[in-house]
This record gives structure tokens, C-alpha cells and sequence, in this order.
């Protein structure tokens, strides 16, 4: 009779062992995807997440929930992503939610965060499971990231023929660098004439950047409904018109240009995508002496711009495409000067957001000519399909 007791106790202790061990807990969202985003709302956002068993179980199962700035700081390492976390005080959810008895899953649980300022960084919630009544968690889906998404909504100015612009200071920067990103936004209203030049750096090494070249030609009329690089003595451009890569006036266009001098090789990218390369010799390092803005006389029809930033790194594509429709934080120690451009009607100086102190005056080349007209705003918002 002993015997058969300590049999029947050790089947019982089996078989609660075995529910627990042949069972799994996880976070619903994060089996599909590891991120979700959401877009920040004006007063409070709110997410939500949805925490399951693999099996149910015959009794309540509690698990406890946490801010995992581990699992955070662990994607940005492996994503080339610098998503931040919030202050706490922002943040709300329950760190307790429970699997009720015979159920496979809990209420959703909701995440709230009360809006904040966020300077250009990009914020991320990083929710995980700290541990569920002894039962083990599905390592790959125990952790997920709400991304918070702020809209890139601004002002943006116009310009028009004859302004012209250079961020200070406007004596030679003398800057030397062996690698460098230029990006931008822009909007040109037509492509009616050569050389229409919106970035000037000066230097022998010379960035110079401009729509149109005499280049591409059809029908025995030049076309200069396309983007050209000159740069380290050689040019590239984003492609032959009659070829099906020429600009369209009046839609938005997202740029950037990188070097790196270690391999001689610049690359563009248009709309986060790269489409041509230049290469020429190694260790050559940019000599950046200003940056100059629609400094041609030449520049005749109507250019929108904003997000303008330069960095002393190389850019990858995949920062490229994950920074084109967001601000980025205003202090990143590489950048050299980031110009939102969003500082509104009435405005005589684009700000350098960076601190770097490299303001940009709206100036004009001839303000007597009939042709000139001033800087005028209209607010834009950037996202997949702007």
C-alpha cells in the first residue's frame, strides 16, 4: 500500500511537472514581427500587446511584464537603429496580466504613452516577459517594440529664382573629411534650364550639385530633368531621361550623396534607394570650404527643400531609409549641420538645430530683379506616399 502511494504521488508530480515543462509562454505580436509601430498622437498613445500559452493549463498562469532596455538596446546593435526609451514617467501598462484556467491567452494588454518633445530622436517601448509561474519563455517572442513613429509634418520653404543662401560661418571651413552623407529633401517646379545648382562646398575637392548638364538630349533638345554630382573631378547622375530615370517637376524627392575616401567611392541614393556610384582614388578626403544653396545665377524655376543634413560618416542605406521620413535627434555627434528648414513665415534664418552654429541667412542674389520673389512656406508631410 506504501508502494503504490509513492506511485501514485511521484504520477501526479509528473504530470503537474510535465504542464508546466511541455508548455511556453510568448508575446502574440512578437511571433509575427519583432516591431510594431504607431503613430505618436497629440495627447496619449496607446499600443497593445497580447501574451499567450503554447497549451492551456488548468490553472490560473500570472506573468509579470517589464521595460526591457536589454531587448532594446540589443535590436539597435543589430538593426542600425538608435531608437531611445522614453522617461518612465511617460509610460503605462499593467506588469501583472493572467491566463485565466483553460484559457490559451490574456486580455490584451494596452500600453499608453503620454506625448513628449522629441528633439528628432526616434523613441521605442520595449516590452518583455520577466517570468510566468515557472513557465518557460519562448526566447525568439518574449520580447516585442512598440515604435513610436512622429509624422514628419513641417513648414517648408519655397525658393525662388535668385535667393540664394550659405550657412555660416562665411569665411573657409577648411573642413576635411574622409567620409561624409548629404541629404535632402526637394520639389523642383520644372527643369527648364542647365546648371540650376542647389549645393555649392567650394574646396578643390568640390561638391557641386545641381539638375540638369548638357548630357542627355532628344529630339535635338537637351533634358535636364535629372540630378548631377560633381565631385573629386568626375560626375554621376541619377540617369538618362530617355531612358525612363528622368525627374518629375512638382513631386517630392528624397536624396543623399555619400563618400568614403578609404575606397574612393560615392554613392546616391534616391528615395532610399541607391542608384549610381562614382568611384575615383583612395584616400582623397573631402575638402568642405561652405555650403552654398542655389547659388547659381542660373537657378530659374521654383525649389522646395528641408531635412537638409550633413554628416562626417558614411551612411549606410538602411539609415538612409530608416531616417527619411522621421526628424533625426538634433544632437548626434555626427552631424556637422542639420537644417529642418521648418522655422516658418517671416523667418530670415534657417536654424541649425545641431548647436554647430551653422545658421543659413535667406538671402537674395538680386533682390531688384522682376524676376525675384521671396521665400514662401506651405507645410508638407513625409511618409511613404507624400
Amino acid at each position: 500500500m506504501v508502494l503504490g502511494g509513492l506511485t501514485i504521488v511521484q504520477m501526479a508530480c509528473e504530470n503537474a511537472e510535465n504542464a508546466v515543462i511541455g508548455n511556453l509562454i510568448y508575446i502574440n505580436e512578437a511571433s509575427a514581427a519583432k516591431t510594431k509601430e504607431v503613430t505618436m498622437q497629440d495627447e496619449t498613445t496607446r499600443a497593445s500587446i497580447t501574451v499567450r500559452l503554447a497549451k492551456t493549463m488548468g490553472q490560473d498562469v500570472t506573468a509579470e511584464l517589464f521595460l526591457d532596455k536589454a531587448a532594446l538596446d540589443a535590436y539597435n546593435k543589430k538593426n542600425e537603429t538608435s531608437y531611445k526609451l522614453p522617461e518612465v514617467k511617460y509610460i503605462s501598462f499593467p506588469e501583472k496580466v493572467t491566463i485565466t484556467a483553460g484559457s490559451i491567452s490574456a486580455e490584451p494588454v494596452n500600453i499608453d504613452i503620454k506625448t513628449f518633445e522629441t528633439e528628432g530622436a526616434q523613441y521605442a517601448i520595449p516590452i518583455s516577459i520577466k517570468n510566468a509561474d515557472g513557465i518557460d519563455r519562448t526566447e525568439s517572442s518574449s520580447s516585442f517594440l512598440v515604435v513610436l513613429v512622429k509624422p514628419l509634418k513641417q513648414l517648408v520653404p519655397k525658393f525662388h529664382p535668385y535667393n540664394s543662401m550659405q550657412a555660416a560661418p562665411g569665411e573657409s571651413w577648411g573642413m576635411i573629411l574622409p567620409n561624409y552623407t548629404l541629404e535632402w529633401w526637394c520639389k523642383m517646379s520644372d527643369f527648364s534650364i542647365n546648371n540650376q545648382a542647389i549645393f555649392n562646398s567650394g574646396g578643390s575637392t568640390e561638391l557641386y550639385i545641381r539638375f540638369g548638364d548638357v548630357v542627355y538630349s532628344s529630339g535635338g533638345r537637351n533634358l535636364y530633368n535629372f540630378l548631377q554630382i560633381k565631385t573629386m573631378g568626375a560626375q554621376f547622375d541619377t540617369g538618362d531621361p530617355t531612358a525612363g530615370n528622368g525627374l518629375e517637376a512638382n513631386e517630392w524627392y528624397h536624396f543623399a550623396v555619400t563618400y568614403d575616401a578609404a575606397t574612393g567611392t560615392s554613392l546616391l541614393y534616391k528615395n532610399g534607394t541607391q542608384i549610381a556610384s562614382l568611384v575615383t582614388a583612395t584616400g582623397q578626403p573631402m575638402i568642405i570650404d561652405k555650403l552654398q544653396m542655389f547659388s547659381s545665377t542660373e537657378f530659374r524655376d521654383a525649389c522646395d527643400m528641408c531635412q537638409v543634413r550633413l554628416w562626417k560618416v558614411t551612411r549606410s542605406a538602411n539609415q538612409i531609409r530608416k531616417g527619411m521620413y522621421s526628424e533625426v535627434e538634433y544632437t548626434n555627434t555626427d552631424l556637422i549641420l542639420y537644417l529642418p528648414m521648418n522655422d516658418g513665415e517671416g523667418a530670415t534664418t534657417l536654424r541649425d538645430v545641431t548647436g554647430n552654429g551653422h545658421d543659413v541667412e535667406i538671402g537674395n542674389l538680386k533682390p531688384s530683379s522682376p524676376n525675384h520673389a521671396d521665400v514662401t512656406w506651405e507645410t508638407y508631410t513625409f511618409a511613404l506616399n507624400n
